[in-house]
C-alpha cells in the first residue's frame, strides 16, 4: 500500500536538499515499509517531557564535538543527514508544549538548516561560538551540526536539544551515522539504515527477566541524599552567557591513574568522581570528614540485550555516591568512593527507582498539573558527574577515518549546579562544565579543573 504520492514526495526531498537520485528511491521504500515515518505529530515520551521539565534548571542544550585529520564530503555528508531525520522525524519537529500533553509536530526543513560547512582560521573561536547557541523548542530542526574545517581537519560539533537524546542516545545516532556515510562513500550503499524503533522508557523492561521486570517496575522510591554543598559561586542569580571549562589529561598520565585505581580494586568512573570531589573540597574549603553527595549518571541501556533495537532517547537515570566523610587526600578519596560504588552496584535496581512513578504522574494527569508535581519532588543535584566513557574510535570513523579527538559537555546549567562531563578517547581523559555565569564564574571553574587534573596527575 502506497502511503504518500511518490512525485510529490520525491520534490519534497530534493527541495530538502537531497541531491542523489538512487538515495531518493530507497529512502522512499524504506520509509514506505516504515509507514509511522509519515506520522505529521509524534507523542512527546517520559523521557522527553522530563527535559522539557529541565528548561527551568537549563538551556536544555547537549553538546559534543568529534574531531577528524582529513576534509568531510560535504554533499555525501549531508545527504546522510537527510536520510537520518526522515528516518528519525522527531528531530526534524517543533515541541508543541501543550498543558494537556506536548507533542513533536514535524516539520518541513532544508538540511542548511541544520548542517553548515565552514573554513575556519580560529576553530577555538568557532566551536565556542557554536556551542554557545540554543535551539528553540519553535526551531522545525532539533540539532544543529557545525563542521569547521582547518589545515585539512574536520572539526564536527554537534548541539541538540537534550529532549531527543542522553549521551548513550549521541553515541547511537553517530555510531549510525559513521556507518551510513562510509557504506555511501566507499561503496555506494544508499545511506537510509538508521534507527526508527521505539523511545519509549518502557523499553529497558523488554529483555528482563519477566519477575525481575515486575519488581523493577515497583520500585516507586527514588530517595536521594540530602546535601547542602554548592561551588563558592560569588551568586546564584541566573546569567545568560554560556561558558565552558575543560581539561585533559594525557593519555600517559591517565594510564597511570587508571592502573593504580585497579591495583586498589577502583574503575575508571571511580577516579573521575574522586577527583572531582578532591577538587571540590579545595576551591570549597570542606574538611576531610564532612560528608559530601555526588550524583552519578547511570545509562539504563545496560538492561538491554541489543541497543540496536530501540531508537535514539534518553535512558539515563542517576545513582548517588554519598560519602560520610570526604576523605583526606585524593587516594583516600578513592578508596571511599570505590567502597560506595560497589555498594551501589549491589543493588539490581541501580537507577530503576523512581522511574515508575514519574511515569504515573505523566500519565494520570494532564502535563501542566504532572510537571507543577514532578518539580515539587525533583531533586536537582547541585553536584553530579557524567561520564560519557570510551569512545569507540572505529564506530566513530567516517570513510575509514577515526577520531583523533572528541569533546563533550552537557546543558548549561544554572547556577548553583554543577555538572561536569567527561569521556575517554585514545586513552586520553576530557573533562568539561557548561554553565550559565560570567567571568567570575568562569575563574572559580578553571581553579576548581586546574585542582581536577592536579588529583588525577598527582599519582
Amino acid at each position: 500500500m502506497s502511503y504518500i504520492n511518490k512525485e510529490g514526495e520525491i520534490i519534497s526531498l530534493k527541495n530538502k536538499g537531497l541531491t542523489d537520485e538512487k538515495v531518493i528511491k530507497d529512502l522512499i521504500c524504506r520509509k514506505e515499509k516504515n509507514p509511522e515515518l509519515y506520522n505529521s505529530k509524534i507523542p512527546c515520551e517520559m523521557y522527553d517531557k522530563v527535559n522539557l521539565m529541565c528548561r527551568n534548571y537549563m538551556d536544555r542544550m547537549a553538546r559534543f564535538e568529534v574531531d577528524y585529520d582529513f576534509i568531510i564530503d560535504e554533499v555525501a555528508f549531508k545527504n546522510t543527514a537527510i536520510c537520518c531525520l526522515e528516518c528519525a522525524p522527531f528531530m526534524h519537529s517543533k515541541v508543541i508544549n501543550s498543558p494537556l500533553s506536548p507533542y513533536w509536530k514535524v516539520c518541513d526543513y532544508h538540511i542548511d538548516q541544520m548542517v553548515t560547512f565552514e573554513e575556519v582560521e580560529d576553530v577555538e573561536k568557532a566551536r565556542m561560538e557554536f556551542f554557545s547557541k540554543e535551539i528553540p523548542l519553535s526551531s522545525n530542526i532539533q540539532m544543529n551540526i557545525g563542521v569547521f574545517i582547518n589545515n585539512s581537519k574536520s572539526y564536527v560539533c554537534f548541539i541538540w536539544n537534550h529532549m531527543c537524546f542522553d549521551g548513550g542516545g549521541y553515541k547511537a545516532f553517530w555510531s549510525d551515522f559513521c556507518k551510513n556515510y562510509s557504506d555511501y562513500v566507499l561503496y555506494g550503499i544508499s545511506p537510509v539504515n538508521f534507527s526508527s524503533g521505539s523511545r519509549k522508557y518502557t523499553e529497558i523492561y523488554k529483555d528482563m527477566d519477566k519477575d525481575f521486570a515486575k519488581k523493577a517496575k515497583k520500585q516507586f522510591a527514588n530517595i536521594s541524599p540530602k546535601d547542602k554543598h554548592i561551588l563558592p559561586f560569588e551568586d546564584t542569580k541566573k546569567e545568560d552567557s554560556v561558558i565552558i571549562v575543560h581539561r585533559e589529561v594525557s593519555a600517559e598520565k591517565f594510564s597511570k591513574a587508571v592502573d593504580y585505581a585497579k591495583s586498589v580494586g577502583a574503575t575508571v568512573n571511580d577516579i573521575i568522581v574522586a577527583a572531582y570531589i578532591d577538587a571540590f573540597g579545595k576551591v570549597s574549603g570542606i574538611n576531610e570528614n564532612e560528608s559530601i553527595n555526588v550524583s552519578c549518571a547511570t545509562d539504563l541501556r545496560r538492561h538491554l540485550k541489543d541497543t540496536k533495537s530501540i531508537g535514539y532517547t534518553n535512558h539515563v537515570s542517576f545513582a548517588h555516591c554519598y560519602l560520610e566523610h570526604k576523605g583526606s587526600d585524593f587516594k583516600d578519596t578513592l578508596n571511599k568512593v570505590s567502597l560506595k560504588t560497589k555498594e551501589i552496584k549491589k543493588d539490581p535496581y541501580m537507577g530503576l527507582h523512581g522511574l515508575p512513578l514519574l511515569n504515573i504522574a505523566y500519565k494520570s494527569m494532564v502535563y501542566l498539573q504532572a510537571e507543577t508535581v514532578v518539580k515539587l519532588f525533583y531533586n536537582n543535584p547541585t553536584l553530579s558527574v557524567s561520564n560519557v566513557g570510551k569512545i569507540d574510535t572505529v564506530a566513530f570513523s567516517l570513510a575509514n577515518n577515526p577520531p583523533f579527538s572528541a569533546f563533550v559537555a552537557g546543558a548549561a546549567k544554572n547556577k548553583p549546579c554543577a555538572v561536569m562531563t567527561a569521556l575517554t578517547i585514545n586513552g586520553r581523559l576530557k573533562a568539561s562544565m557548561c554553565l550559565r555565569g560570567n567571568e567570575k564564574d568562569k575563574e572559580l571553574l578553571e581553579r576548581f579543573f586546574t585542582e581536577f587534573k592536579n588529583s588525577i596527575e598527582s599519582i
